[in-house]
């Protein structure tokens, strides 16, 4: 009989998303490729299973699938906590740190208590490098490379090149705005502009982990820019949002000074509608060849994050992937998809035989399940009026629930769970809508695993990333239909080992 509720008696490690080796971990920090290498640091506590001192744990992987574990990159000092930031090859030694060669740099923020208050601190930006394929650091004696400006939230530096200018630029989370740092060495930085004020989605939180990349737009209409830059946000969760934490994102131009948000300010784009996708980072420095921007983002929510199941360990990322720009009818939207590297742990494809005629009320079919990592895809078929369930992991633990209407289908997301701890209890489950698909064809894929369910919709365009906790992982899985009918026009599954 499959636990829905109930914590399980042991928390098994996923297959295919990275965890910490032991303690605490949440945001990613510093991605970067370099040398053949992805490079995943982490926001990490060692000596116990919630947050605490923050280091910056690392792992390398070539495959984004296996990775290896190395020695905590940064530890707590004199000067403070090392929080998150992000990381670059200066392939040409344009801080003069590397005697003519390339070498790796991490910007970092130490966050450092001023008092007995723990709510009195001071935030600063600053530098440290590898000349040894990230496998030592050393932080740089003109730290901070940017002191504090007189406010508390002052973290999380992103630095990207910004060709058209030839400058570095670093997006710096302030506040509940997002500000722009320009420099010509890496080591020397002045204010250029703020955005944020008024855009978007604000809570009680404040802004984090920002992001800035620029992407081709799939799409584009004549006339219109081949590109556009994206500056993706995690916004903190406030005090009356029974949401939590989540990822929001703008799509604009960057001049390399200034961003401008392509939409009205009231526009609010979520990159996941899921309740535990946050801190999103995307790795620097991916070769040209690959072609590809590749993302990934801690699995949880600050809501519950203290106290979620663990054994040993607690945290786990989301599994890489894919994002790209598309246009669309509403305007340019963000696509995501899961990095291709899943098929490397992908069993032969299970022979799946879809149901001859539609689905009717009372019918159901039975989807692929028993291992405890799995890829999925199906396409479904929705006749006007259809209300269509999809549980597709443990047992009713999570439900996906789609109603198609004349102009297209509703969706809507359920999750049960309960570990005996009131803070998780009230904020982990929950009933919710999450979006609507144009049309009645829906395309589904997702990746399960032991503690999470990832689900992308309509080719990527809506995502919803949740944990789970109930076992077993493998359970049989049903599409049934409350109303209506539905066909299922294709499926493939695969057990990943």
């Amino acid at each position: 009989m499959t636990t829905v509720v109930d914590t399980p008696p042991s928390v098994r490690r996923p297959a295919l998303h990275f965890t910490p080796p032991q303690g605490w971990m949440n945001d990613p920090n510093g991605l970067v490729h370099f040398d053949g290498e992805y490079h995943l640091f982490y926001q990490y506590h060692p000596h116990d299973r919630v947050w605490g001192p923050m280091h910056w744990g690392h792992a390398v992987s070539r495959d984004l699938v296996s990775w290896e574990h190395l020695p905590p990159a940064l530890v707590p000092d004199e000067q403070g906590m090392c929080f998150s930031g992000s990381a670059i090859v200066d392939r040409h030694d344009t801080s003069g740190l590397f005697d003519g060669e390339p070498g790796l740099l991490a910007f970092y923020t130490v966050h450092r208590v001023a008092s007995e208050d723990p709510d009195d601190y001071v935030q600063e930006q600053c530098l440290a490098y590898s000349r040894d394929r990230g496998r030592s650091w050393q932080k740089h004696a003109g730290n901070p490379i940017i002191a504090g400006p007189g406010f508390k939230d002052f973290r999380d530096p992103k630095v990207v090149w910004h060709a058209p200018s030839r400058r570095w630029v670093m997006a710096l989370a302030c506040g509940q705005v997002i500000r722009f740092y320009l420099s010509d060495n890496l080591l020397d930085w002045r204010l250029a502009s703020e955005f944020g004020d008024g855009q978007g989605r604000h809570t009680d939180g404040p802004w984090e982990c920002p992001d800035l990349f620029e992407l081709p737009v799939e799409g584009a209409a004549e006339g219109e820019p081949a590109t556009r830059w994206v500056l993706v946000v995690g916004v903190g969760a406030g005090e009356q949002d029974a949401f939590g934490s989540f990822t929001q994102y703008f799509v604009g131009h960057f001049d390399g000074e200034c961003f401008h948000n392509d939409h009205p300010a009231e526009t609010v784009l979520l990159m996941d509608e899921g309740r535990d996708f946050y801190a999103v980072q995307s790795w620097s420095d991916v070769p040209a060849e690959d072609g590809r921007r590749l993302a990934i983002a801690w699995m949880n929510n600050w809501l519950y994050a203290n106290r979620i199941p663990e054994a040993g360990w607690r945290g786990a990322m989301s599994f890489p992937r894919e994002v790209s720009l598309a246009a669309t009818p509403e305007g340019v939207r963000l696509r995501q998809a899961f990095a291709g590297e899943w098929r490397a742990r992908a069993a032969e494809a299970a022979k799946v035989a879809t149901p001859e005629r539609p689905l009717a009320v009372g019918r159901h079919v039975l989807l692929e399940g028993g291992a405890r990592s799995a890829h999925g895809w199906m396409v479904l078929e929705l006749t006007a009026g259809a209300s269509v369930s999809l549980d597709l992991q443990q047992g009713g633990h999570q439900a996906l629930e789609l109603v198609a209407d004349e102009a297209g289908v509703a969706v809507h997301h359920r999750r049960r769970g309960q570990n005996g701890d009131d803070e998780f209890d009230t904020h982990f489950p929950h009933d919710q809508a999450v979006g609507r698909l144009a049309g009645r064809r829906v395309e589904l894929e997702w990746l399960v695993d032991d503690g999470s369910l990832e689900l992308l919709l309509d080719g990527g365009r809506l995502a919803i990333t949740q944990l789970s906790f109930a076992q077993p992982a493998g359970h049989p899985q049903a599409l049934a239909v409350a109303a209506g009918e539905c066909r299922v026009a294709e499926m493939a599954y695969h057990s990943l080992v």
